[in-house]
């Protein structure tokens, strides 16, 4: 009986979700609030996305981005 109620509590803990979107490293849990400046200085987040810098991709949170050049036709590949 006790293996039974143990079994079922680790169910449980196992099936909660908090909600937040985890992809390998890339952590995203967007940042609606944050305030960021207008350069532009386009970066690879993470998620294979690219931003006008690296502050919109950590708004849209991403934990790591790479420095991009689009001119030069690179693709975003993180």
């Amino acid at each position: 009986m006790k293996f039974n109620l143990m079994f079922i509590m680790f169910l449980i803990f196992v099936s909660c979700d908090d909600g937040e979107d985890v992809l390998g490293d890339c952590y995203v849990s967007p940042d609606p609030d944050a305030v960021c400046i207008e350069i532009y200085e386009p970066v690879c987040a993470c998620n294979n996305i690219v931003y006008s810098n690296s502050c919109e991709a950590k708004k849209a949170g991403n934990l790591s981005w790479k420095s991009t050049n689009l001119q030069s036709g690179e693709e975003c590949k993180y």
